[in-house]
C-alpha cells in the first residue's frame, strides 16, 4: 500500500461485513444530497463510505486535485473492502459516464451495483451548499463549498445514466431516506433484475 493509499484509508468511514456484499454509486451535482444518504446507509445498515471529496482532500489539501489518483485509489480501495466482505457506498459525484464504467469494469465484477441518480433543482442545491461550513476538521466528513461557476461546469459536465446501467432516479425532498429504504428492501431480494428502476419517484 502506497502512501496515498494510506492517507486514503484514513478517510474512509467503516461499516460492518456482511455475507453477501453490495456496492451503490452515488451520482448527482453538488447540493443533491449525496454525502447525506452516504452517511444514512452507513449509520442504518452499515455500509462502508468511500467519499471522493474526502479522499481528494487528503491528497491534496486545498490545492488543485489530480482526480486520475482520486479515482484510482477510490477505485482500488472499493475492491479491497469489497473483498473483505464490506458493503459499500461510492460517494461522490459520478456525472461522467467513463468515471462510472471503470468502477463498473474494475470494481463490481460479479456484484451487480445499484447506482442511485440523486436530482435537485438549482435553488434548493445552492441553498444546501450555502449551508456549509468552512472546511472542517474531522478528515471523514469534508464538507467543501461549491462556486456557482464551478457548479455549472458540474452541470454541463453531466451525463445520463444510459440503459445498460442499473439505476434509480431520485428526487432529492423530504421523502429521500424513504426512497432509500425501499431500495434497500429490494436489493435484499436474490438475484435482482438487471436494470432494477429507470422512473423518477
Amino acid at each position: 500500500m502506497d502512501v496515498n493509499e494510506q492517507k486514503a484509508l484514513k478517510t474512509i468511514k467503516v461499516g460492518k461485513k456482511f455475507s453477501h456484499s453490495k456496492i451503490i454509486i452515488l451520482m448527482g451535482l453538488p447540493g443533491s444530497g449525496k454525502s447525506f444518504v452516504a452517511d444514512y446507509l452507513n449509520k442504518k445498515y452499515g455500509y462502508t463510505i468511500i467519499s471522493g471529496e474526502n479522499i481528494s482532500n487528503a491528497l491534496f489539501g486545498n490545492n488543485i486535485a489530480d482526480f486520475s489518483i482520486v479515482y484510482k485509489i477510490v477505485r482500488q480501495l472499493a475492491s479491497k473492502l469489497l473483498m473483505e466482505k464490506h458493503s459499500i457506498v461510492i460517494d461522490g459525484t459520478n456525472l461522467k459516464f467513463s468515471f462510472r464504467k471503470q468502477i463498473y469494469d474494475e470494481v463490481c465484477m460479479d456484484i451487480k451495483p445499484i447506482l442511485i441518480y440523486l436530482l435537485v433543482d438549482d435553488k434548493t442545491a445552492r441553498k444546501r451548499i450555502d449551508k456549509r461550513g468552512e472546511g472542517c476538521q474531522n478528515i471523514k466528513d469534508i464538507k467543501s463549498q461549491c462556486s456557482k461557476e464551478t457548479f455549472i461546469k458540474f452541470k454541463e459536465q453531466t451525463e445520463e445514466p444510459t440503459e445498460n446501467e442499473p439505476f434509480y432516479r431520485l428526487v432529492s425532498d423530504e421523502n429521500l431516506l424513504g426512497k432509500i429504504d425501499s431500495i434497500i428492501s429490494k436489493s435484499i431480494i436474490p438475484n435482482p433484475p438487471q436494470l432494477l428502476c429507470r422512473s423518477t419517484y
